[in-house]
């Protein structure tokens, strides 16, 4: 899902610009997506960090440049790469040498025995068509627009809908909720703690949670960024 990235000058001067040019009114919610895809690639960095239920860790290195999100995990070798581009997102994964796109049929697996699913790492909610602002809150003291957004069709995804908390500052996202047919939260995803760097807030701890759970272990899965390299 998501993480906390900083922006740089231009992107700055666009939220500048779509969040005080009309102080009073929400910003149209098809321009909070692409400030939100702009924000996730803003700048380079080179991560270290771990997808950890209980005491089970995956640790990752990742790598942020050009519109391009690549994970390497160190324990199994195993890379996922995610490419955002302007009207879509691919999710690539390397498994023994071999690479394959993600497809639909994946898309509603774990990655690894974790909450977090192939669909909610490959970002494609940021390109939902229906999309609109609900309201306003605050994650972790950051002032938040909520989108309410919707894939084309049912068949489009294991969700039917989404409510994303977007910084109204940075464009970070902050939070995230999905629903399932029956209308009920289904994952969520919560930034819980932020750190700074060179001046710039980014994510240190994301927690993942899903309704179902794992039967044999329900804790819920954190993302944890652990150092930051520019």
């Amino acid at each position: 899902m998501g993480r906390l990235f900083s922006v740089k000058l231009p992107l700055a001067a666009m939220l500048m610009f779509l969040f005080s040019a009309h102080a009073d009114e929400a910003p149209d919610a098809h321009e909070l997506l692409r400030v939100v895809r702009m924000a996730q690639t803003g700048q380079e960095w080179n991560l270290t960090g771990q997808l950890r239920v209980g005491s089970v860790k995956h640790p990752f290195k990742l790598a942020v440049a050009k519109g391009t999100i690549r994970y390497e995990f160190t324990d199994t070798g195993d890379t996922l790469t995610l490419r955002l581009g302007e009207k879509g997102s691919t999710l690539e994964e390397t498994k023994g040498g071999k690479s394959a796109r993600v497809t639909a049929a994946k898309f509603n697996q774990p990655v690894f025995d974790t909450d977090l699913s192939y669909e909610d790492l490959a970002l494609r909610f940021l390109y939902w068509p229906e999309a609109k602002v609900i309201g306003d809150d605050a994650i972790v003291a950051h002032s938040c627009w909520k989108v309410e957004v919707r894939p084309a069709a049912k068949d489009d995804s294991q969700y039917t809908r989404a409510v994303l908390w977007i910084g109204k500052d940075d464009g970070a996202l902050m939070k995230a909720e999905s629903y399932d047919a029956r209308d009920k939260w289904a994952r969520r995803f919560t930034v819980r703690s932020v750190m700074k760097r060179d001046g710039l807030w980014l994510l240190k701890q994301m927690r993942i949670e899903s309704a179902a759970g794992r039967s044999a272990d329900p804790k819920p899965t954190y993302l944890e960024i652990e150092d930051i390299t520019k």
